[in-house]
């Protein structure tokens, strides 16, 4: 009999859980679906870059491989329906760990030199001149020279400012929600 009464009282959280169950793994789906973005529209030439984001929730961290290669399907971790309901607003954090990703991401100047064809599944954006000495990651000016650049001069800030995450989100939540069944 008390293993009977044990289950009626976690009744209540089993529902909830199944009642939380498409928001959760809407918003995971998310943050996979805005990490696939990044790794598509950020620079790949070793794809070193590209399989170094990470995804932290508030009790767990999962990241990329930081390997060479065409880019890796990132998961990210489930929220816990405590964690969904009573932690800040913002549940993820995505961050890369490439030591050098303040360049990639185009935010710091660095040193370029020819370095082979970015990986097979990436196209080379632009090709030209470089001017010598740091500078930003694709600011390669069309024409003579060996310069190559793997995605657009501030890919990244464009991302952030033309709010691509926000449709990426909706896109996913939408596509969560619109399976619950009632």
């Amino acid at each position: 009999m008390p293993r009977r009464r044990n289950e009626v009282f976690k009744l209540p959280e089993k529902i909830e859980a199944a009642l939380l169950s498409p928001f959760i793994l809407g918003v995971a789906r998310s943050v996979q679906g805005v990490v696939k973005e990044l790794q598509e529209k950020g620079p790949s030439w070793s794809g070193e870059f590209a399989n170094s984001w990470e995804i932290a929730s508030p009790s767990q961290v999962t990241s990329g491989s930081g390997a060479p290669g065409a880019p890796q399907r990132l998961l990210a971790p489930i929220l816990t329906p405590n964690e969904y309901k009573f932690k800040p607003e913002v549940k993820y954090y995505i961050a890369n760990k490439a030591p050098h990703a303040d360049i990639a991401l185009d935010l710091k100047e660095g040193r370029f030199w020819p370095n082979g064809e970015p990986i097979a599944q990436r196209k080379v954006v632009v090709a030209g001149s470089r001017p010598s000495g740091p500078h930003i990651r694709g600011a390669v000016q069309p024409g003579e020279g060996n310069a190559t650049s793997s995605a657009e001069q501030d890919w990244y800030t464009r991302y952030i400012q033309e709010r691509r995450i926000d449709k990426t989100i909706s896109l996913y939540m939408d596509q969560a929600l619109r399976n619950v069944k009632l």
